[in-house]
């Protein structure tokens, strides 16, 4: 084994490093805003690449193995050396660190980013996806977008852009057999955002016919899958709104509020760019 600064395998170090210390790899693929699969690739070609084995345990409860744990207390130090050194840098005035939803990202803020380029051309935005809790260190973006019910960070300027609208979707194959209890098409889910079928079942006051849903990893799939004909989703009416105009997903009972509503955080003390972003959020939002 000959690895130098050169060979490095930085991204499955930080992978593994992450698992270790939150302490499964669906969480540690959360804050790192990838799927499961790739947490666990990265730390298995690690592992053939070290000729150790890192984890142990049954794969539903996957846990770091004597081995790994004489590994993570050096990690640590040296992703907490580099966040230091990162802080300690200067941020530019001409750019803007943005944290979203990664779906969010993909089907509402990019397709919108020319708006904001061409209104302030001199600025980069520098986008990350990430469902994390906010990193308010210093290092962190200037501006991040939630949904959620409050409980934001403390010190952050809290922007309302919209309430969380959801409703059952399908494509318009599947609208015939579609009954108030969904019985007769199959009901998509995901991981990454659970529990939505009961609540709109709850709110609406429909009663579910008894079914095993169909789970998919991460919402974007579920929405693909639902563009697809593969069944029923609930879904964020800000999401799919060029769906529903072109016909392609169908909302047979509409959409209703979830209580929950996507936010623009901005951190202490911002800077002009931050301020423009957000306040181009707001009217973005608007229209």
């Amino acid at each position: 084994m000959n690895i130098d600064r050169r060979t490095l395998p930085l991204t499955a170090l930080r992978a593994y490093e992450a698992f270790g210390r939150l302490g499964s790899m669906s969480t540690a693929a959360a804050s790192l805003g990838v799927t499961h699969s790739a947490v666990s690739r990265q730390i298995r070609q690690l592992e053939e690449l070290l000729g150790v084995s890192l984890t142990e345990g049954p794969r539903s409860a996957t846990r770091p193995s004597a081995t790994g744990l004489l590994l993570l207390p050096a990690l640590a130090r040296g992703f907490d050396a580099l966040e230091d050194a990162l802080r300690a840098l200067p941020r530019t005035a001409d750019s803007v660190d943005v944290s979203s939803l990664a779906t969010f990202a993909m089907r509402w803020l990019i397709p919108r980013l020319h708006g904001f380029q061409a209104l302030h051309p001199q600025l980069r935005v520098r986008l990350t996806s990430d469902h994390a809790p906010v990193d308010t260190s210093a290092s962190g973006p200037d501006v991040a977008i939630r949904v959620g019910t409050g409980a934001w960070p403390a010190g952050y300027a809290v922007t309302p852009l919209f309430a969380d609208l959801t409703g059952p979707v399908v494509a318009p194959a599947l609208a015939a057999q579609v009954t108030p209890d969904f019985a007769h098409v199959p009901r998509l889910s995901s991981s990454s955002r659970v529990g939505t079928w009961e609540d709109w079942a709850h709110v609406a006051g429909h009663q579910l016919a008894p079914a095993k849903d169909t789970v998919f990893e991460h919402f974007h799939y579920k929405i693909e899958a639902a563009l697809s004909g593969l069944g029923a989703a609930v879904l964020p009416e800000a999401l799919i709104r060029n769906e529903l105009t072109a016909g392609r997903l169908i909302a047979p009972y509409g959409f209703l509020p979830t209580g929950m509503e996507y936010v623009a955080l901005l951190r202490p003390n911002p800077s002009r760019p931050a301020r423009q972003f957000r306040d181009w959020l707001v009217q973005a939002a608007r229209a």
